[in-house]
C-alpha cells in the first residue's frame, strides 16, 4: 500500500496568481502534471481566436453602451457574463474588443464595459460578434488558469 504523503507534496501554487498546479501525480487522480520552469520575468502572450456567435443586421450600438438587437435574440445566442466578444461591423465605427458586464445580457441587449459610439442597424450594417478564447502559447507548461510560464 502507497503512504498518501501532505498536499504540499504533490502541489505548489503559481507565483503569480496562485492557482494549486501539480508537482506530483496524486495517487488516484488522473489530473496531470504542471512543469515548473523560469522563463525570464515576463509571461508570453496568449493567442486568441474568435468564434463566431451571431451575424445580424439588426444590431444597433448606444453610447450608454448597450449593443441593441431589434430581433431580441442575444440570450439564445448564448451571451453571458464577462464573456469577452469581438464585434465586427460594416461600417468599421464600433469594430473591436469588449467585456460584457455583469447582468449585462437580455433579449434585446448586451451592456458592455467599454464605451460605445451611437449607431443605428442600418448605419452599422451587418454585425458579427464573436466570442475571443484565448489559449496559452505553449500548453502544458504554463499555469492552467493564468498561462503564467514562471510558476
Amino acid at each position: 500500500m502507497q503512504k498518501i504523503q501532505n498536499r504540499d507534496y504533490y502541489t505548489f501554487r503559481c507565483k503569480y496568481c496562485g492557482f494549486e498546479c501539480r508537482k506530483k501525480l496524486i495517487p488516484g487522480s488522473g489530473v496531470s502534471l504542471t512543469k515548473k520552469g523560469s522563463y525570464g520575468d515576463a509571461t508570453p502572450p496568449t493567442e486568441t481566436f474568435a468564434d463566431e456567435m451571431y451575424e445580424a443586421e439588426t444590431i444597433s450600438f448606444d453610447s450608454t453602451p448597450y449593443l441593441e438587437d431589434s430581433a431580441n435574440l442575444f440570450q439564445s445566442k448564448h451571451f453571458s457574463d464577462g464573456m469577452t466578444i469581438r464585434v465586427e461591423t460594416d461600417s468599421g465605427t464600433n469594430d473591436g474588443d469588449y467585456t460584457i458586464s455583469d447582468r449585462g445580457v437580455t433579449r434585446g441587449k448586451i451592456l458592455v464595459d467599454e464605451s460605445l459610439t451611437a449607431e443605428s442597424a442600418a448605419t452599422s450594417g451587418a454585425v458579427t460578434i464573436s466570442r475571443v478564447i484565448y489559449k496559452p502559447t505553449e500548453a502544458g507548461n504554463a499555469c492552467p488558469f493564468c498561462h503564467s510560464l514562471n510558476s
